[in-house]
């Protein structure tokens, strides 16, 4: 996927997204950072074409997104937003099934046995006849991912995956994005508010400061107390954990 100098605004306000230009390598990890109201979310928005860029293009192959139909953009790109509404207290297994719907034309066509690996892919496979609504915050988020797995992607969007969860949960679902990325070799991309978390995953970080690209790169250039500060106008100090390595913190004010 590639962004070519992509802005976003609505109508005539002021740009929330403003020139960003990035290459996202096939079957690598990439987060986007940056302060609250920086404008990641819109920026993932747009990569899954749920937003149209004001100006720019955003491409998969030479070709633009907007060109393709929905149907070909669902075959490369799949989105698990913050936030995900249930109107029902649909069973897990049918969750999944909606996401596989980009292969068939009917959910009555779909047997249990063919989404049956996605669920084993994010560990719900004990909960596939359960309903959505007995299942903890993680678990539902884990069947989420499985339902945009079922999609069979070249793109996995995730728009902070790990909001709301306990740091259990947030440690299972890191260690199966990881699983997913190594068995898998599907490119994601990820805003996680936890820095810490964006730095030891990612294969890429995009840096995102007032809807603008700040830097991008590997994760192990960015270990700057001056560029961190900057970005996220804090005092930030770096100290090293036995055992863990770097760590982001910040520093109180005084």
């Amino acid at each position: 996927m590639k962004l070519d100098n992509v802005s976003f605004s609505f109508q005539s306000a002021h740009p929330i997204i403003q020139n960003v230009s990035a290459d996202i390598q096939p079957g690598s990890i990439l987060s986007i950072v940056g302060p609250n109201g920086a404008g990641k979310s819109t920026l993932l928005k747009l990569m899954a074409h749920q937003l149209k860029p004001t100006s720019g293009k955003i491409k998969i192959d030479d070709r633009s997104i907007d060109q393709m139909s929905n149907l070909q953009r669902a075959s490369e790109i799949a989105v698990v937003n913050q936030q995900n509404n249930l109107y029902e207290d649909m069973r897990v297994i049918d969750v999944v099934k909606m996401g596989r719907l980009v292969k068939h034309h009917l959910l009555s066509t779909i047997e249990d046995k063919e989404v049956l690996p996605f669920l084993e892919m994010t560990n719900v496979s004990d909960y596939a006849y359960r309903g959505m609504l007995q299942l903890s915050g993680g678990q539902r988020q884990r069947v989420w991912i499985a339902a945009a797995l079922a999609q069979e992607p070249y793109y996995l969007l995730l728009d902070e995956p790990t909001t709301y969860l306990d740091i259990r949960y947030q440690s299972e679902l890191m260690a199966i994005i990881r699983n997913l990325h190594q068995t898998q070799k599907i490119t994601i991309v990820m805003i996680l508010h936890d820095i810490n978390q964006a730095f030891k995953i990612s294969d890429r970080l995009l840096f995102i400061k007032n809807g603008r690209l700040i830097a991008s790169g590997k994760p192990i250039q960015f270990y700057d107390e001056q560029l961190l500060s900057r970005v996220f106008q804090t005092s930030i100090h770096i100290v090293k954990i036995p055992g863990y390595g770097p760590y982001i913190i910040e520093l109180p004010s005084n």
